[in-house]
């Protein structure tokens, strides 16, 4: 594995067609004792992974929207943003955070039978569309 491959490209690299703020990566990163730039390859797995389920948590976590940008200059015209990502795709990435984190018997992120949906929490359990909403 080349040096150059840091960390922070790993991470980026987990979560496609996600884009992860330089502060966000960063706090992950702080959160773990990893520094800034350090090469995939010196880490242990340990570290590795759990800077992974920080990732996952902070996508979850994350607003489900974004706001969609236009810039228009002219006949030139540019758009992005706009994403939405759904309940089931923001609990999945819970749940592999929460795989992670049992794996080296740390405390859980919620109640593992609860998840988000839509309009609130829900008794996931029951899911199916038919969950009991709190």
């Amino acid at each position: 594995m080349p040096t150059s491959y840091t960390i922070e490209q790993y991470l980026k690299g987990k979560v496609r067609n996600i884009t992860v703020p330089d502060e966000a990566l960063l706090s992950i990163l702080a959160e773990n004792d990893i520094e800034e730039g350090t090469a995939y390859g010196e880490l242990t797995q340990k570290q590795r992974d759990l800077a992974l389920a920080g990732l996952y948590v902070w996508v979850a976590m994350s607003p489900t929207t974004s706001q969609k940008v236009s810039d228009k200059d002219a006949d030139w015209e540019h758009s992005e943003g706009g994403e939405t990502m759904s309940a089931n795709v923001l609990n999945r990435f819970l749940r592999m955070a929460n795989e992670i984190y049992d794996k080296y018997k740390m405390p859980l992120i919620g109640n593992n039978r609860w998840g988000m949906v839509g309009r609130g929490f829900h008794d996931i359990r029951n899911y199916g569309g038919r969950g009991r909403n709190l």
